[in-house]
């Protein structure tokens, strides 16, 4: 008893072909947008945000010298 399967052997296709990759395409757009930017797509009203970066409190500055002074007995010579 014989299968037959979609598709034309000619063509190298059927259901158990390999698809061909395409070609690698090129984004359209030259630059990213920022998150601002991409708020303003939407709503014309919108205002970019300005944030200041956090600062560390005085528990985890304590923290971050512990651990460099760790780090660098840890790969010292001596």
């Amino acid at each position: 008893m014989t299968i037959s399967l979609p598709g034309s052997k000619k063509r190298s296709g059927g259901l158990f072909a390999r698809k061909k990759k395409p070609d690698l395409f090129e984004p359209t757009a030259k630059n990213k947008l920022d998150g601002d930017q991409i708020a303003r797509l939407f709503d014309k009203r919108s205002r970019p945000t300005k944030t200041k970066p956090a600062s560390l409190n005085d528990t985890e500055e304590a923290a971050q010298l512990q651990q460099s002074s760790l780090r660098g007995a840890l790969y010292s010579k001596d």
